[in-house]
């Protein structure tokens, strides 16, 4: 009877040892320390992965100047408008515009074919910036569309025309 319970006694111990020494599935880490970097932003519920602004800086454009075409004006002409920052200085939003041929000279603008286009992405409180475009080179009537940045609360809109500017092909007469 000794023998069969030594028999059952090596065996347990031998499946014990093996089970002790095998590698299993269930895996944990244990660290007590860990050192790292971790970058914050100052306002981080209002910023996206790049700390840049989801919310609009409070920045705000209105169109002080642009070119006056009265009757007519010949063709090629350079065209511009100058916009100025009467909020706070433009730090992360982006003002787009566009060039535009319109249509037609209605009262509510449509868009028409664009021209050109860009952005202002830096100006401060009270400075101004003149855009000049040179690709009105035909007759028709021209416009400039400006994009408020995202979350811009002032307006129910997402962007504001500038006055209609109207070209003509002209032919010179010999005198």
């Amino acid at each position: 009877m000794k023998q069969p319970l030594f028999v059952l006694f090596c065996a347990i111990c031998l499946m014990l040892t093996s089970l002790l020494t095998t590698p299993t599935n269930a895996s944990f880490n244990d660290v007590e320390h860990t050192n790292f970097v971790m970058r914050t932003c100052t306002q981080f519920e209002q910023t996206d992965q790049h700390c840049q602004s989801k919310k609009w800086d409070r920045s705000h454009l209105d169109l002080i100047d642009q070119t006056m075409i009265k009757g007519t004006v010949c063709a090629p002409q350079r065209l511009s408008m100058t916009l100025k920052n009467s909020g706070q200085p433009i730090v992360h939003s982006e003002w787009k515009w566009e060039l535009h041929k319109v249509e037609s000279d209605r009262n509510s603008l449509q868009d028409g074919h664009i021209l050109e286009k860009g952005s202002i992405q830096s100006l401060l409180s009270k400075e101004t910036t003149t855009v000049t475009t040179d690709k009105a080179k035909t007759n028709g009537i021209y416009a400039f569309k400006i994009y408020y940045p995202k979350g811009f609360g002032a307006s129910d809109e997402a962007y504001f025309w500038s006055k209609q500017m109207e070209l003509s092909k002209c032919q010179e007469k010999a005198s």
